[in-house]
């Protein structure tokens, strides 16, 4: 099975990047992981880039014993980083308020496995066909959940940032898996990314830039040019990776 990936992150019109991403492939596994930080410009920055690397190195040296992949792996991802934000924490107390979201996925020769906490998503779509989509922990996506508002009223939400849950260096952790089998041949793509990206790019956009795409770049570039046409100065900082099974 090949494996084909682009990846982006600006600062949008902030002065800083709170997003941090990372992609890794290794033998007959790969991993990617994404994470949009909260919390002021260092603590975000911090906490992103926190999350990112401890758990990129966590499901290497936790992953390499196992036979076959599976979804608490990256569970245990999550709760390293959540406790290198902690341990953080301790050291620089300045930093006691920074969070930020993480979305993780990673495969082997038959199967995907990921998940997440906060708003940032992971898009699972097949044949050219949207499959799924992570479910993000905030206000706006309960009130989906219960039918006050539509699934797409999310993204222009007077309280869409209105997060409940994230990692924080806290003791609870909130973490939402999904596994998918992948057989050679099957038009497998993913897409993870930060609210920053998804908030002005919709579904319907997706779909059909990938039908068009002849690579994860030009996919990831068609988006981003539907993105900036309609970003206000003042947008947010967005981030994505797109990883493409053939």
């Amino acid at each position: 099975m090949k494996i084909l990936t682009a990846s982006l992150t600006k600062p949008g019109g902030r002065k800083y990047n709170e997003d941090a991403l990372c992609f890794d492939e290794q033998a007959a596994r790969a991993f990617a992981a994404l994470a949009d930080g909260l919390g002021g410009h260092r603590g975000g920055r911090i906490a992103s880039a926190i999350a990112v690397e401890t758990a990129q190195i966590t499901f290497w040296q936790q992953g390499e014993g196992l036979h076959r992949l599976q979804e608490s792996l990256l569970e245990t991802c999550a709760r390293q980083a959540n406790g290198a934000l902690q341990q953080q924490q301790q050291d620089d107390p300045s930093l006691g308020r920074m969070k930020t979201t993480l979305v993780l996925w990673a495969c082997d020769s038959d199967q995907a496995v990921w998940g997440h906490v906060g708003d940032s998503r992971l898009y699972h779509f097949r044949e050219g066909v949207l499959v799924s989509r992570t479910k993000d922990d905030s206000l706006p996506q309960k009130l989906a959940d219960i039918g006050e508002i539509s699934e797409d009223a999310i993204r222009h939400h007077e309280d869409r940032n209105r997060l409940t849950a994230v990692l924080d260096g806290g003791e609870a952790l909130r973490w939402h898996a999904a596994r998918v089998s992948i057989s050679p041949g099957g038009q497998d793509a993913f897409l993870l990314c930060s609210d920053g990206f998804w908030e002005l790019v919709t579904e319907a956009e997706m779909t059909a830039f990938l039908a068009s795409a002849p690579s994860p770049e030009a996919w990831l570039k068609s988006m981003e040019n539907s993105l900036l046409e309609q970003a206000p100065s003042d947008h947010d900082n967005y981030s994505a990776l797109a990883v493409w099974m053939r």
